[in-house]
């Protein structure tokens, strides 16, 4: 009696408006019904976010049903909505409920049905859903969350709530451990988008976290943890659990010095470049400041190596003031050329803002500022 718990897909995700990070989601997704098909797993079940909106766009509902096509009366596909899959206005309705009402491809509870049951080599299964409440309903949660009673040899709960031991932050979670009901094997948890697992009772609570990186602030556990789903036994009591883990797209957050701009670029281009696929660069400035155009101007060469990559911290500084000496009955414009060029501008990039600024009223303006970018 094999499991799988997958979580948080988000399909139609379109991280930095790329092709590719949409692609990306669509990829990790497949991946994980791919994995199901080869281990003939009993079920998959689903704790929310699959798409990244309650009106998904046709590609990501068309991934979702080519996909669910391919296990379609062959390995049921339980799902509840996390809070991204939520309808926001009212007549609208859960995109799960097309897949599950109109196409028969999943089964969508909500907490008002009374479970899922599959039956296995003398095991009777029972698998209990709530959709995402949200915390101004928490008491309507509660109700639910009481009225369920463990009825089956195994028991499964899924949940896309947030928890005060995780999210300990006002507004932020809608539960406690100790509010959960007793007695069931495996407290199956969406919304986290990193994957964790504990002991909770007799049971254990499996937080599955996405399949793919969604934020920068996923890429640390993702280096430690990796990201996938859990592939859960319950053939005996004592559930067995093992990571299944996803071949995604590799995002790095790398610190670059601009007193050093130069060899830690090309110390990039050298790492990066072994890459099966092109990374994704979240980039830290540290040092003194230089001028944006040449920063960017280094930065560029990049693109051959990465799919990717933004400034994500700027700390450099300005460090000491300098004296700057102006010379004798400086004009203004002399002035400004000056300062820039104390400030590590060119001399051409100098005179383009310069006459940036003394044409800022031009109808050439956009023509001039496009050459300082770079981009004429």
């Amino acid at each position: 009696m094999q499991i799988l718990h997958i979580s948080d897909t988000h399909l139609g995700a379109r991280k930095y408006n790329l092709d590719s990070r949409e692609e990306d989601i669509y990829e990790t997704f497949t991946q994980l019904i791919d994995y199901a098909i080869k281990e003939r797993v009993d079920a998959i079940i689903h704790t929310g976010d699959l798409f990244d909106t309650y009106h998904p766009q046709m590609s990501a509902m068309k991934v979702a049903i080519d996909n669910l096509k391919r296990i379609q009366g062959k390995i049921p596909f339980i799902s509840i909505a996390g809070d991204h899959d939520t309808p926001k206005r009212r007549g609208a309705i859960y995109p799960q409920r097309i897949l599950a009402e109109s196409l028969n491809l999943l089964v969508f509870l909500t907490g008002d049905e009374k479970g899922y049951e599959i039956n296995k080599d003398n095991i009777r299964l029972r698998i209990y859903g709530i959709k995402h409440i949200p915390t101004v309903a928490r008491e309507t949660l509660l109700k639910k969350l009481s009225s369920i009673k463990p009825e089956g040899d195994r028991n499964i709960l899924m949940l896309h709530q947030g928890l005060r031991s995780k999210l300990p932050y006002e507004g932020a979670w809608q539960l406690e451990e100790g509010e959960l009901p007793k007695g069931f094997n495996y407290y199956a948890f969406g919304h986290f988008h990193s994957r964790f697992i504990e002991n909770l009772g007799d049971g254990k609570l499996g937080i599955a976290g996405s399949p793919e990186i969604i934020r920068d602030d996923e890429i640390e556990a993702w280096e430690k943890d990796g990201k996938g789903g859990y592939l859960i036994d319950l053939s005996k009591k004592e559930i067995e659990i093992q990571k299944i883990n996803t071949d995604i797209r590799p995002q790095k957050i790398v610190t670059i010095n601009t007193k050093n701009l130069d060899n830690e670029i090309n110390n990039l281009m050298k790492i990066f470049s072994k890459c099966k696929k092109k990374p994704i660069l979240h980039i830290i400035l540290e040092g003194e400041a230089v001028s944006k155009s040449l920063l960017f101007k280094k930065l560029s060469i990049l693109e051959n190596v990465t799919e990717f990559y933004r400034i994500a911290k700027d700390n450099t500084t300005y460090g000491e003031e300098k004296n700057v000496e102006l010379p004798k009955d400086s004009t203004i414009s002399q002035i400004i050329m000056t300062y820039l060029k104390n400030f590590g501008y060119t001399e051409e990039e100098s005179k383009l803002i310069l006459e940036i600024i003394n044409n800022y009223d031009s109808d050439d303006i956009y023509t001039i500022i496009k050459k300082f970018a770079g981009v004429e």
